[in-house]
């Protein structure tokens, strides 16, 4: 026999997805005027920068690489943002992020993975397609709905005929909910939206595209940090196969003809 406690957990999970995920327009959800992205993105980048406790590298071949690769992407993208790129002087971290308003990073440690201009074109690509696409503002926009759901919910709970303890308990189960059903993988469709609006801005600078697959590729051979289900990112090897798919018909749509 199904508890009452079972029964109302269910229902406020569905209720709260259905709020937030029913209506397609979720998913571009962007409460932010690009100056007020702007504004955040900076803020954020300069605070995160300080304290990231990492200097930052501001001479050298790689440092002028990162920024001739950003500048040109950047300009291939049409964005008209005040567009800045850093590298970070962390050889342990494979990585790089953008901020709202083109405020990119990209730290050392991903640079012997990328091994060639054209496989860091991929990673600033998909950066600059953060930007160009919103995906923070619409992330923070998502969060608001999503929080507004689970207010929504706890104060449904309060009402129920159960202690303290068992509301907490449905409220916590009710966020991990929302957490794995919806935002993830909103997160990860970014992801991927990224990736391959990112490859057409490299195709566009003159980068070659195939270099992007055998990057994902290099990057899964560092493992996973867990299952993908519950990751903010796919798995390398689908983004390399996804790649591999729609390259040639984006080589084709940009009139450009290149074989792997």
């Amino acid at each position: 026999m199904i508890s009452p406690m079972r029964t109302l957990l269910r229902s406020l999970l569905v209720a709260t997805l259905c709020l937030s995920s029913s209506c397609e327009t979720y998913k571009r959800l962007n409460f932010y005027s690009e100056q007020e992205e702007a504004q955040l993105g900076e803020q954020a980048y300069s605070e995160i920068l300080q304290g990231e406790g990492k200097p930052l590298i501001t001479s050298g071949a790689n440092y002028e690489m990162v920024v001739r690769v950003g500048r040109k992407i950047a300009a291939a993208s049409g964005a008209n943002y005040q567009w800045e790129f850093k590298l970070i002087d962390a050889p342990d971290v494979p990585n790089a992020f953008c901020l709202p308003g083109g405020k990119i990073a990209v730290y050392s440690g991903i640079l012997p993975i990328t091994q060639n201009e054209h496989a860091l074109a991929a990673v600033m690509g998909h950066e600059v397609a953060h930007a160009t696409e919103h995906h923070g503002a619409i992330r923070m926009s998502q969060g608001m709905v999503t929080q507004l759901g689970l207010t929504i919910a706890a104060a449904g709970v309060s009402m129920a005929k159960m202690s303290d303890e068992q509301k907490m308990g449905v409220v916590a189960a009710l966020g991990a909910g929302t957490q794995v059903g919806l935002t993830l993988p909103f997160s990860r469709d970014h992801e991927r939206d990224a990736d391959i609006v990112g490859i057409r801005f490299a195709i566009r600078a003159g980068y070659d595209p195939w270099e992007a697959p055998k990057l994902w590729e290099r990057m899964n051979q560092l493992g996973s940090s867990g299952p993908g289900w519950l990751s903010t990112h796919p798995d390398p090897l689908e983004r390399a196969e996804k790649l591999r798919q729609v390259i040639p018909q984006i080589l084709a749509e940009e009139g450009k003809l290149k074989n792997p």
